[in-house]
C-alpha cells in the first residue's frame, strides 16, 4: 500500500528525529560516571523533574496542534499551518517560560520535597538541585523541537529534522566534553540545554522559510512579554519561600510541601496578574488548554 510505504519512509530518520533527547541523555549518563560517586543520579533525578513540564504542557500542546496542521499542510494551506505552528509555539511560551523560572527559582525545595528522605541526603539535594539549574534553560528547547518537529512530518520532510537531530547530539558531546571539565557534572547539564535549544532554533528557522515565516515578530513579542511577566512570578516565589521557611520551618515533609505549595499558588497569581497587566494574549488560550486537560483527566 501506498500510504504504507510512506510512513516507512518517514520513520527511519523519524526515529532518529525523535532519539536525540535520549541519545543525550545517555551521552551525559557515560560522562558523568567519571564525576564521582552520585553523578549519574543527581542528573538522571535532576532530568526527571525538568522533564514533567514537558509532558504536562509540550507534548500535549504538539499532540492538539498536530492534526490540525497536518489538515492544513494535507491542502497546501500554508497560511493556516503558519498560523497554527505560531500560536502553539506562543500557548508552549505562555506555559513553560513560567515553569523554568519556577523550577530555577525553587529547585532546592522542589528535589528536597521530592527526593530527599532515606538514602538522599541533603548533600544530595544540593547536588541534584544543581544539576536541575542548569537542565531547566533547556525545557523550552525540547518543547519547541516537540512542536517542529511534526510540522516537518506533515509536510513530508523527516530528513529535515533528523540531520538536524543528529548535529544537535554532536554539539552536546562536544559541550559536554569542555563544560565538564569546566564545572564538573552540572556542565554536562547545561550543554544539553544548550543543544537543546541550539536544535530548537534551527527548526524554527528552516520551517518558517519552508512556510514563508512563523510570525516571528508576533512570537518575539508574546516571549518577551511573557519573561517579564515569569521573571516577577520568580522574585514574588523565592520571597514568599523565604518568608516560609523562616516562619514555619521545613523539618518535616508537610511543612515542605505546604511552603513549595503556597510559593507555587503565589508564583501562579502574581504570573497571571503580571500578564493581564502586560496583556499577554495567550494567557487565555493557555487557562483553556489546562482546564481541558483537567477535564479529561
Amino acid at each position: 500500500d501506498s500510504g504504507l510505504r510512506e510512513i516507512l519512509r518517514l520513520m527511519g530518520p523519524g526515529t532518529l528525529a525523535g532519539a536525540a533527547v535520549q541519545i543525550n541523555l545517555l551521552v551525559n549518563m557515560v560522562l558523568a560516571t567519571g564525576q564521582g560517586t552520585g553523578a549519574v543520579s543527581w542528573l538522571g533525578y535532576a532530568f526527571r523533574v525538568m522533564y514533567l513540564p514537558i509532558g504536562l504542557f509540550g507534548v500535549s500542546i504538539a499532540a492538539a496542534a498536530l492534526p490540525t496542521v497536518s489538515r492544513h499542510a494535507a491542502h497546501d494551506d500554508f497560511i493556516g499551518m503558519r498560523s497554527t505552528v505560531s500560536r502553539a509555539l506562543r500557548l508552549m511560551l505562555m506555559l513553560n517560560v513560567p515553569a523554568t523560572v519556577g523550577l530555577i527559582t525553587l529547585s532546592d525545595p522542589i528535589v528536597g520535597l521530592i527526593f530527599e528522605r532515606g538514602s538522599f541526603t541533603a548533600a544530595d539535594t544540593t547536588a541534584t538541585a544543581a544539576a536541575l539549574l542548569f537542565y531547566s534553560p533547556g525545557l523550552i528547547g525540547y518543547s519547541a523541537v516537540r512542536i517542529a518537529v511534526p510540522a516537518f512530518y506533515a509536510l513530508g520532510n523527516s530528513l529535515t529534522p533528523a540531520f538536524v537531530s543528529m548535529a544537535s547530539v554532536l554539539l552536546n558531546i562536544v559541550l559536554n566534553l569542555i563544560l565538564v571539565n569546566v564545572i564538573g557534572y552540572r556542565g554536562l547539564a547545561l550543554g544539553a540545554s544548550i543543544a537543546a535549544l541550539v536544535n530548537a532554533v534551527t527548526l524554527l528557522v528552516l520551517l518558517g522559510r519552508r512556510l514563508d515565516g512563523l510570525d516571528f515578530r508576533r512570537l518575539l513579542t508574546a516571549f518577551i512579554k511573557v519573561v517579564c511577566a515569569s521573571l516577577i512570578m520568580g522574585l514574588a516565589v523565592a520571597t514568599s519561600h523565604e518568608w516560609l521557611v523562616a516562619n514555619w520551618g521545613v523539618e518535616t515533609f508537610l511543612s515542605r510541601l505546604g511552603a513549595v505549595g503556597v510559593s507555587i499558588v503565589v508564583g501562579v497569581l502574581v504570573f497571571v496578574s503580571s500578564a493581564r497587566l502586560l496583556r499577554v494574549r495567550e494567557l487565555d488560550q493557555a487557562r483553556d488548554h489546562l482546564l481541558a486537560k483537567l477535564s479529561r483527566s
